[in-house]
Order: C-alpha cells, then structure tokens, then sequence
C-alpha cells in the first residue's frame, strides 16, 4: 500500500473578525502581510494536485474575509481536489 496525502488544512489568512484567546493562529483584524497572493494560491494548488489529491481544508483566521476566497475553492475543486471551508467560531 502507497502512503498518500489524504488531507491539508491550509490557513488561507490570519484575517478575523473574532479575537479568540484560545485560537493558536493568533487571529484577529488585519489585512496582514506576507499572505499568499491569488496567483501564489493557485500555483500551490497546482503543487499539490501534480502529487496527490486530498482533501483541502480551507480555514483561518475567517476564510470568508478572504476576498478572493470563493476563486480558491473553486480553482481547488476545479483541480480534482474536494474542497471544504471551516468559517465560524473556532
């Protein structure tokens, strides 16, 4: 049997409109530098879809305060690669 990826839980921004005490991400209002471009994003989307096909686990900070966070998911999916969001109260 071949070890192969099964899941990446990517923290697409440290973007968030909580403050959580408890959140390891350290999340919180930005924008904050050095986060991937969409064109960087892609580009790691296509990394991974070139060795594997696992489950992308889009998540933050708040995902959803990504703009650009449904070109993302759609360009995973696109890819071959299941795509889900974790948006919410951590």
């Amino acid at each position: 049997m071949q070890n192969e990826l099964r899941m990446i839980a990517w923290e697409v921004t440290r973007n968030c409109n909580l403050n959580c005490i408890h959140c390891r991400a350290a999340a919180g209002r930005g924008p904050y530098e050095n986060e991937l471009s969409l064109g960087e994003c892609f580009r790691l989307l296509d990394s991974i879809a070139s060795f594997s096909h696992p489950v992308i686990i889009l998540t933050g900070g708040e995902p959803l305060l990504r703009p650009d966070i449904f070109e993302i998911a759609q360009y995973a999916a696109d890819k071959g690669l299941r795509t889900v969001m974790v948006t919410g109260p951590c």
